[in-house]
């Protein structure tokens, strides 16, 4: 997390005010678009930061690439060809030991919104071992902390959740605080069973390395805090919490985690995420952005992919292609529904619009879409995200906005020409500023 830092240093915030964890915090996180370093935390010694990833750009920058498309082909790649990550013998988190009354006294939680069920940590990357196999698991919960060193962990069913029934519901865990947002991006990829995050991770970005820890545990050393302890037969009370749709998920009752142990670097600083925030989107959206992308990539010539921030960055997408078939772009927004099951809409779009603008997407949707002809509706399981679900079973919809092929030149934008002296003068006057009036 300390070198992202430098990345972002020139655009960071430093808040030198002693705010409240409870709804203070999360209001400079929601009115700011920028990192936040909180100094004062009321009732905790640590500070807190927040926002590290509230732009796309930051990881773009972080990971020294030109730009959120070379992100995507990266991560997909990492998916696909993933590294045994290197090993630190020595973190920094290892620095000092705490029991479990380090959670009252020196871990600064947030209450985010009144309807919150509690106090949450948000940036909880939790590591696993498979039971029987032993392979690890790495993936980001949300933890409700319920007092005396307990936390109600969402745990959806998939890999996690698999483990913790494997192992008779007495899971041995370690929950990685403070984590750089590269590993937090890559480790919200969606593999196969089979597949460790970690591994994913050390292929996405050159400085990734681990540190054993208790259970034979392997944690990011890059690593803030890191709490020790274990998934038991206990469920509690989760929720309600506001997910990336900026709509309450609903209460349920989840897996225990109760913490044995803590290390900490001795000035640790955790991170903070807020829910339905920028930051909780690009998280959550850029990682399906990348296995879409994948997916798509193996049934045609796909040029981008956006999860829509009016979607939530979780259920629209815009797929843009170089069509050379009838039919192809059904097939790509087939493939993109299976690729992220929570997917409810798919816009297919030609080459030569631009997914990342709404303007564009509507324009195409306006001149080469016909609902009768062009709109593929099929039923099926989503994501209980969307509140117009039943229970997550919805209607999805492909939505094929490119032009055909046999007719193209009917459908192309008509541009004035434009000369070299012309983009020159265009360019000088842009780039004049404060002034009303120009002579060209």
């Amino acid at each position: 997390m300390r070198d992202f830092l430098k990345v972002v240093e020139d655009e960071l915030v430093t808040v030198r005010r002693e705010l409240s964890p409870e709804y203070e915090v999360p209001a400079v996180l929601q009115g700011l678009n920028r990192p936040v370093l909180f100094e004062r935390v009321e009732g905790y010694r640590a500070s807190l930061i927040g926002n590290l990833c509230a732009r796309r750009e930051y990881l773009v920058r972080a990971l020294g690439v030109d730009s959120w498309d070379d992100v995507l082909h990266r991560l997909a790649r990492a998916m696909d060809r993933p590294e045994r990550p290197g090993r630190d013998p020595s973190p920094a988190f290892t620095e000092t030991e705490h029991g479990p009354g380090f959670l009252d006294e020196e871990l600064p939680m947030c209450r985010f919104y009144r309807t919150d069920g509690g106090p949450y940590l948000t940036t909880s990357l939790i590591i696993a071992r498979e039971p029987e196999e032993g392979t690890p698991n790495a993936s980001v919960h949300r933890m409700m902390y319920l007092g005396d060193g307990r936390f109600a962990v969402r745990i959806v069913p998939r890999h996690l959740y698999r483990y913790y029934e494997r192992s008779g519901r007495d899971l041995p865990v370690a929950v990685c605080l403070g984590v750089d947002p590269r590993t937090m991006f890559a480790c919200c990829a969606r593999v196969p069973y089979d597949v460790d995050e970690l591994t994913v991770a050390a292929a996405f970005w050159d400085g990734f390395r681990v540190h054993l820890v208790d259970h034979d545990l392997p944690v990011p050393a890059e690593s803030e805090v890191v709490l020790v302890g274990r998934l038991v037969d206990e469920r509690a009370p989760e929720g309600p919490f506001v997910d990336v749709t900026r709509t309450l998920d609903e209460r349920r009752r989840e897996p225990v985690l109760v913490v044995e142990k803590v290390y900490a670097r001795e000035d640790f600083t955790p991170t903070v995420i807020l829910p339905g925030g920028e930051e909780h989107r690009i998280m959550m959206g850029g990682p399906a952005e990348a296995t879409i992308l994948a997916h798509v990539s193996r049934v045609c010539d796909v040029r981008k992919v956006r999860l829509t921030p009016g979607g939530g960055r979780w259920l629209h997408a815009v797929v843009s292609i170089r069509k050379r078939t009838e039919g192809e772009a059904v097939n790509a927004g087939l493939a993109a529904l299976a690729a992220h099951p929570s997917l409810k809409h798919v816009v297919v779009v030609d080459e030569d619009i631009d997914p990342d603008d709404p303007e564009q997407v509507e324009y195409a949707l306006a001149t080469r879409f016909q609902a009768d002809r062009d709109l593929h509706v099929v039923r099926g399981l989503g994501s209980t995200l969307d509140p117009s679900s039943e229970d997550g079973v919805m209607a999805k919809a492909v939505l094929d906005a490119t032009a055909p092929l046999d007719e193209r030149d009917r459908f192309e934008v008509v541009r004035v020409p434009t000369t070299d002296r012309v983009r020159e003068l265009l360019r000088e006057v842009k780039g004049e500023s404060g002034h009303r009036r120009s002579t060209m």
